[in-house]
């Protein structure tokens, strides 16, 4: 799956889960870049991609790549790694947001695509909470400009679904 459609359908999963609990109430959600999320920190919810890795095989003994700029080799599964940002016109109501987002997340953590007709296999996307080190958080807090949004990281492994499982 593409990087930008992964974005996309991770924007959109978490856009119709809020909405379907109810607990959107008009905020925007919106997948964006760190740079985006610099220059423009409006209101709403952002799911910033901050980090794209190609998936490793497990036993793999060869050196680890490095990050890639592109979308991964045909059949190759990515790992994405996301903050959820929340902006709110207070901090109540951000904090309040940001756990309907966890909720939605957590209770939906799988995002199935079905492909294009005549596919053999399915992909999905699955969605699980990160933890970062402190120094990491802090360089990535700051990098989200001012004011500094609530930030949770996520990661998304892009993987193929075998026949019959999709």
């Amino acid at each position: 799956m593409p990087i930008a459609a992964a974005s996309a359908a991770l924007t959109n999963h978490l856009r119709t889960s809020l909405e379907r609990d109810g607990a959107l109430h008009g905020m925007a959600v919106e997948a964006m870049t760190l740079t985006q999320a610099r220059t423009n920190p409006g209101h709403g919810i952002a799911l910033i991609l901050w980090r794209v890795q190609p998936e490793e095989n497990p036993g793999d003994t060869s050196p680890l790549r490095t990050a890639s700029k592109a979308d991964p080799p045909e059949g190759a599964g990515m790992r994405l790694r996301y903050l959820l940002a929340v902006r709110g016109h207070d901090s109540a109501a951000e904090q309040a947001l940001l756990g309907r987002c966890m909720q939605a997340l957590e209770r939906n953590p799988l995002i199935q695509s079905a492909g294009e007709p005549g596919d053999i296999e399915a992909e999905a996307l699955v969605v699980t909470l990160e933890h970062l080190p402190d120094e990491t958080y802090l360089r990535l807090l700051d990098a989200c400009g001012d004011p500094p949004p609530l930030l949770l990281p996520y990661m998304v492994h892009s993987m193929r679904l075998r026949p019959g499982m999709g």
